[in-house]
């Protein structure tokens, strides 16, 4: 397995990449290479820091929702501040799995100040309950939930951390046409960085071993109890689209996220910057992804998108 994997990690289109693969035991493979900032031509470490874009999700503050809130309660039960808005009308569960009624994303930075309190006006696009849009805006309403310390929370349990980190710490993502710069060592995603860098759908980061051990827990079922484990992977939203959504997570086949012929129960997410983490319990693996596919542009998603299924095609020896 070793040597056909580092063949296809040498091959991998992107500058920068981290690939662990495990089981419920141990990490079989773990390898980086590449370069983490082209403008300067320093090379991709195992302790470099990576922006997670949407990994926030699922790694961050998706945890803490389940931990802490009623599923079934409209969000101004659990975050009295989201009363008499749109939004209230919606589930806690509705928010994880998309259907809220939210648009998916909303460029809120390009208004200044007061991000939360414009995503909380923002009116629905659907009767919430219906069908399911990956939404940017429920994540981040969800952060802003759970507080101030979201940072505090992340780190105690995984140790992911928000930024901004030092530039010769983290991998280099885009050059943003927004701040007229590449992208490094500060979030990404625009409207998590208008918000000082924290934010419930995008901003957190962390190293190869952190992302990995963050992933395993969830493999083995040791982030939350056995029962919201099970419902954070079952399918509870769909759409026309063939997209399908668990608690959070997405599941096959949305977006072919899962490689050419995912297997069943299979789970996962992505990060946009070029990440992704998928689950083959019935097969008894795991896979995450980092890179920086959009260093330093983002027209990269087809060549991502075909080496993630090598990868992943590979491993299940289903081409």
């Amino acid at each position: 397995m070793e040597d056909q994997l580092d063949r296809l990690l040498a091959n991998a289109p992107m500058p920068a990449v981290a690939l662990t693969v495990f089981d419920a035991d141990t990490v079989l493979y773990q390898r980086v290479r590449g370069v983490a900032d082209r403008t300067t031509g320093r090379p991709v470490t195992a302790d470099d820091w990576w922006d997670l874009a949407s990994l926030t999700k699922t790694l961050v503050t998706l945890p803490e929702v389940l931990s802490r809130f009623d599923l079934d309660a409209p969000l101004p039960e659990v975050w009295p501040e989201s009363a008499g808005h749109p939004v209230a009308t919606a589930t806690v569960r509705q928010m994880l799995c998309h259907t809220a009624g939210l648009p998916a994303t909303v460029p809120f930075y390009r208004g200044g100040p007061g991000i939360v309190e414009r995503a909380l006006a923002t009116p629905l696009e659907r009767p919430p309950g219906t069908d399911a849009v990956y939404s940017d805006l429920g994540f981040l309403l969800l952060g802003a939930a759970l507080g101030p310390d979201l940072p505090k929370l992340a780190a105690a349990r995984s140790g992911l951390r928000f930024g901004p980190l030092p530039p010769d710490s983290a991998v280099a993502t885009e050059h943003c046409e927004w701040r007229q710069r590449i992208v490094v060592g500060e979030a990404h995603d625009e409207n998590a960085y208008a918000m000082g860098g924290v934010a419930g759908h995008a901003g957190a980061f962390g190293t190869m071993d952190l992302v990995t051990a963050a992933a395993r827990a969830w493999f083995s079922d040791g982030v939350v109890s056995p029962e919201l484990h099970y419902a954070a992977r079952q399918r509870w939203s769909a759409n026309a689209d063939g997209e399908r959504f668990g608690l959070g997570w997405w599941l096959p086949p949305t977006r072919g996220l899962g490689g050419p012929r995912p297997g069943p129960g299979a789970y996962g997410c992505s990060g946009f910057v070029g990440h992704r983490i998928w689950f083959e319990p019935a097969y008894g693996y795991g896979v995450v992804i980092l890179s920086n596919r959009i260093h330093p542009h983002r027209d990269t998603r087809p060549a991502f998108d075909a080496w993630c299924d090598q990868v992943l095609g590979f491993l299940s020896g289903r081409p």
